[in-house]
């Protein structure tokens, strides 16, 4: 059984990887609208055929450049999987077996539990093909982001219905907005950060809690205790697998067999998206006694509470990282632009956007003081926002105000 704080910062080690491949591909398609458009609407916006030749020519560039990064990406994340199922397993099958243990069950090492360790493998194999697939689908997405892009300012021009200015500033604040995203095959899009994240988080949680049905199979063990924590997410507040917050750290049946005792997969929904082990579960599960419950029980206000705070936080959070990234891309605008009347647009823009940053930063941190909460600063950093971005950042936000 892994510890819901284990499994919240799980994947930490991988949140620097995702904020560089997301930025960069930002920044990328950001260059490249530059080069097309930054040096003026006279050599670039005269002619339609020879424009869509340069935006396909374009993308063909932009794919391979793309491709590169995503497989320095890809193998850079099947060793952070890899570590983080290697500890997840050794760590969840460590606790399992002194619970057994102490009932006198005789539980081998790790390494000589075949089965077990066949689980740990096919849940990695499983999680690492998803993010293969999800590399696949960001270069698509991509490729979608800088084709509209282009396309949206060359017509905005060509009709007459923008200065090449208000277009090329248009074009730039659309990339601006957007992270790398992952298509499902349900047509559903999630930011790529979001999607990997989850799918390593769920799927070490599913790896240690499949391995703790297969180590319980093994020996006939009926009895599971499933973990607990305060801001459990409480779903529609009904006796159901998606209340986490009902049947946190309680005893159930694995089989049936235990009087008294709730079955354990019809109860919390283990194996589905909603339910324990599902989608950014923090909670896990193990064998228990019956008796020795080492897990707290939190008020239900109480927890609510917590929850709500914590989801309000998170937001906070991500729209500041967001706000950097957004500045990140502006700065390389103006970095790439040799247009005098565009590049002075675009620093209007990041003016404003520092100044919003700043104002962003004083409210997370009042709100955390307000709330007795910590101040997460891993969770708003982001690649490539160094002191020298900071620096310059802050005397945008001074240019900015009134």
């Amino acid at each position: 059984m892994l510890t819901p704080k284990q499994l919240r910062d799980i994947v930490e080690t991988m949140q620097p990887i995702l904020d560089e491949l997301n930025g960069w591909i930002t920044r990328d398609i950001v260059r490249r609208v530059m080069a097309r458009l930054g040096r003026g609407e006279a050599l670039e916006l005269t002619n339609t055929d020879i424009w869509q030749a340069q935006v396909y020519a374009d993308i063909g560039g932009h794919m391979e450049a793309l491709q590169r990064q995503l497989v320095a990406f890809t193998r850079a994340t099947e060793q952070e999987v890899a570590a983080i199922f290697r500890e997840a397993g050794l760590t969840s099958y460590k606790v399992d077996a002194m619970v057994l243990q102490s009932g006198s069950v005789d539980v081998p090492p790790l390494p000589q539990s075949r089965r077990v360790l066949q689980v740990l493998a096919d849940t990695y194999r499983r999680t690492n093909s998803d993010l293969y697939n999800f590399t696949r689908t960001t270069a698509m997405e991509s490729q979608k982001r800088l084709i509209k892009a282009l396309d949206e300012a060359h017509l905005k021009v060509m009709s007459g219905a923008q200065s090449y200015t208000a277009a090329v500033k248009d074009a730039v604040e659309a990339l601006a907005q957007g992270q790398a995203r992952v298509a499902y095959p349900t047509g559903h899009t999630d930011t790529l950060e979001t999607a990997v994240l989850r799918a390593v988080r769920t799927g070490t949680a599913q790896a240690s809690g499949n391995m703790s049905l297969e180590l319980m199979a093994e020996h006939d063990w009926d009895i599971v205790l499933t973990s607990a924590h305060i801001g459990a997410r409480y779903g529609d507040g009904g006796e159901n697998p998606g209340n986490h917050y009902w049947w946190q750290g309680r005893f159930f049946s694995r089989t049936g067999r235990t009087p008294g005792l709730p079955l354990f997969v019809e109860s919390t929904g283990y194996g589905t998206g909603e339910g324990l082990c599902g989608w950014n579960c923090r909670h896990s599960f193990g064998p228990g006694d019956g008796k020795h419950n080492p897990w707290k029980h939190f008020d239900s206000d109480e927890n609510k509470r917590a929850y709500d705070l914590s989801q309000q936080q998170r937001k906070m959070e991500a729209a500041i990282r967001r706000s950097k990234h957004k500045l990140l891309t502006y700065r390389e605008a103006i970095d790439n632009c040799q247009d005098p009347a565009t590049r002075q647009q675009l620093q209007s823009v990041y003016d404003a956007e520092a100044l919003k940053l700043q104002k962003q930063n004083q409210a997370y941190g009042e709100f955390c003081d307000d709330n007795d909460l910590k101040r997460l600063n891993d969770r708003l950093a982001v690649a490539q926002w160094n002191r020298s971005q900071a620096a310059k950042a802050t005397a945008a936000a001074k240019r900015a105000k009134p």
